[in-house]
């Protein structure tokens, strides 16, 4: 007599399955969550691009962003179509853990020097001794601030892991 596997496989009674789920409950373990929706293995930029407006040339503007690496070239290319391509350049472009977080760290950093920001764009407030090399200076050292956090919060959780588990 023949069985077929694809039907016995079908229903099947998951019996790992059922046990973990009931120990879970019973020890007060967070039960599995879905698989991972997002691809780990892709990189996500921050970076900052140098504005000269035009018609204003004394105003210091800088155009910050991040994207992951497969969306790199178009979001630098929206940003060249919006502002003008002859009058930026990268001056920032680092791999990050969390675009977004840094993000937001970079524009509370500039608001609190009293730098005009509006949604992706830094202005500089005028009269004020701001230049290329300060805003990546600033930068740097928020980055340097994200990437300590991260790892103090890693260390955290494996010295936790190290004393329950030995």
């Amino acid at each position: 007599m023949m069985i077929n596997l694809e039907f016995a496989a079908a229903t099947d009674y998951g019996l790992e399955e059922e046990i973990d789920n009931h120990l879970r409950r019973i020890f007060y373990i967070k039960p599995r969550g879905e698989p991972q929706k997002y691809k780990p293995y892709i990189v996500e930029f921050f970076g900052v691009l140098s504005l000269t407006d035009l018609r204003a040339p004394d105003r210091k503007l800088w155009v910050i962003y991040n994207c992951k690496k497969p969306d790199l070239d178009k979001t630098i290319n929206e940003i060249h179509e919006k502002y003008g391509k002859k009058n930026m350049y990268d001056i920032f472009r680092v791999p990050v853990f969390s675009g977004p977080a840094l993000r937001a760290s970079v524009k509370k950093r500039f608001s609190e020097l009293k730098f005009f920001t509006t949604g992706s764009l830094l202005e500089a407030p005028p009269k004020s001794h701001f230049n290329d090399e300060r805003v990546v200076k600033i930068i740097t050292e928020q980055h340097h601030f994200e990437q300590q956090r991260l790892y103090n919060y890693v260390m955290v959780k494996n010295m936790w892991f190290k004393r329950y588990n030995s």
